[in-house]
């Protein structure tokens, strides 16, 4: 099964920039919300996955807060069957409590569990699809891993992560040879043990150690959300 462009990108535009989808059911389509609102981008220190809230593995830093951004184009741009924020993202400044930071989310509430739209590893950049085998090697072709980097891994549509690897969780490279890497659960650790082969896409991934004095955020267009 696929989505066309145009069904990708009228959902974004609904979503994201509070647009008439037009033409569904009727001309007049789904409507825009009669007062736009915004949602809300938090910070985590562990995947919230697919069936967690937007308060699962949430940060807790002294004076953290999730911050809002308007369902506006001021907000979010979107383009073709990808959206990104507009304009920076800047989170309050860290007091004398700190939190290491794994992931983002993005969900409908100020704050409590609310309901989680979407969420990614920090610093995602897609290395494309990859294979595993119980020989404890990933085969990724023309991944750009090295060793010491942080890589994620999440399942494709149809596909089955391999047995060993966690969704979300933030894995260590151990060796590269080639197309082929191991993974370790700790820096310079052991190879993790890949007891049934799977596949799925990978993700290099990026971690932000937050402490007393440090404001986090994101850049203009550095969290991405892409419809495949």
């Amino acid at each position: 099964m696929s989505k066309s462009n145009a069904w990708e990108n009228g959902l974004l535009l609904l979503l994201f920039n509070n647009t008439d989808f037009a033409n569904v059911g009727d001309a007049s389509g789904l409507q825009n919300s009669a007062t736009a609102g915004s949602l809300y981008v938090s910070l985590h220190t562990a995947d919230p996955g697919e069936a967690g809230s937007q308060n699962t593995s949430e940060a807790a830093y002294t004076n953290y807060a999730r911050v809002a951004v308007a369902r506006s184009g001021a907000g979010w741009t979107v383009t073709a069957n990808s959206v990104a924020n507009a304009a920076a993202i800047a989170f309050a400044q860290c007091g004398a409590s700190g939190a290491t930071i794994t992931h983002w989310g993005l969900g409908t509430d100020a704050a409590g569990a609310g309901t989680l739209l979407y969420s990614n590893t920090l610093g995602a950049s897609n290395q494309g699809p990859f294979t595993a085998k119980t020989d404890d090697t990933i085969t990724i072709p023309g991944h750009s891993l090295s060793v010491d980097d942080r890589v994620a891994f999440y399942a494709a549509f149809g596909s089955s992560l391999p047995t060993g690897i966690t969704e979300g969780t933030q894995y260590w490279v151990k060796t590269v040879s080639g197309a082929d890497i191991t993974i370790s659960t700790t820096q310079g650790g052991g190879t993790l043990d890949i007891t049934a082969i799977g596949d799925g896409v990978a993700y290099k991934a990026a971690t932000l150690a937050v402490s007393n004095g440090i404001t986090p955020q994101f850049a203009i267009g550095a969290l991405t959300i892409t419809e495949d």
